[in-house]
C-alpha cells in the first residue's frame, strides 16, 4: 500500500471500516431458512387462505430440538400428510440411493438425517382429498389454473411426514403440524404450485 493510500485511509477510518463490513458480508452467505405459512388452515394439508402468517426457522435451530415420532397417544394419527409437493425427479433419486443423508426403513418410508435436522418421511400421489382442495380452491376467476395444478400434483408427490423435530414446542412429546409441515417444506420442492403451500427449501438438492 503507498503512503498516498495510508494517507487517504487515514483520513477517512469510518468510510474503511464500512467497507470492510460490507465485504465481509459478501463473503459469507446467510444461514438458510426454511419458512411456512403459520395460519394453514385445519383439514386442509398446510394450506393457508391468507398467506399472513409466517414462521421460519435457520437450520441451526435444530442441533437444539429432537426427533419425535408423529404417533401419540394423544391421538389416532401415526402420520401427517401435507400438501408439499416434491418433484418425480427427486423421487427416483430417492429409490435410486442418490443421498448418502437419505436411510430406506422400509414400507416406503425415509429416514434423513443431516445437519441437525433428524425426521422421517414417505411420499405418495395425491388422493381424492387432496385433489378436491385443488378443486375448491381453483375456481371461478382462478379456474384456468386448476389443470395445470392438477397436473403438476398428479405427475409429482405429496409429502406425508412420520417423525419430525419438536422445534416449536420442545417441552412437548408430541409432534404438532406446523412442526410435521416445516419438515415437508423443508424437504420440497422450491417452487410449489399450490398457492397457500410456501415454497421448500429443496433440502435434497443443497
Amino acid at each position: 500500500m503507498t503512503y498516498r493510500q495510508l494517507s487517504f485511509q487515514a483520513k477517512f477510518p469510518f468510510f474503511f471500516f464500512l467497507l470492510t463490513l460490507l465485504m465481509g458480508g459478501s463473503l459469507f452467505s446467510e444461514e438458510a431458512l426454511i419458512t411456512i405459512y403459520d395460519d394453514f388452515d385445519d383439514g386442509a394439508f398446510g394450506r393457508s387462505e391468507y398467506r399472513s402468517v409466517y414462521r421460519s426457522v435457520k437450520l441451526s435451530a435444530f442441533l437444539r430440538s429432537k426427533s419425535i415420532d408423529v404417533a401419540s397417544p394423544a391421538w389416532d394419527e401415526t402420520s401427517h400428510l401435507t400438501a408439499v409437493v416434491l418433484s418425480s425427479t427427486r423421487e427416483k433419486e430417492l429409490r435410486d440411493g442418490v443421498y448418502d443423508s437419505v436411510t430406506l426403513l422400509g414400507d416406503g418410508v425415509y429416514h434423513y438425517k443431516k445437519e441437525g435436522l433428524d425426521f422421517t418421511f414417505s411420499l405418495e400421489k395425491p388422493n381424492d382429498k387432496v385433489l378436491t382442495l385443488l378443486e375448491e380452491y381453483y375456481k371461478g376467476s382462478y379456474g384456468h389454473w386448476l389443470e395445470s395444478v392438477t397436473n403438476h400434483y398428479l405427475d409429482n408427490f405429496i409429502i406425508r411426514i412420520h417423525s419430525a423435530e419438536n422445534i416449536f414446542e420442545p417441552w412437548r412429546e408430541t409432534i404438532e403440524y406446523n412442526e410435521a409441515l416445516l419438515m415437508a417444506t423443508a424437504l420440497g420442492d422450491r417452487e410449489q404450485w399450490l398457492w397457500g403451500i410456501h415454497n421448500g427449501l429443496d433440502l435434497l438438492n443443497r
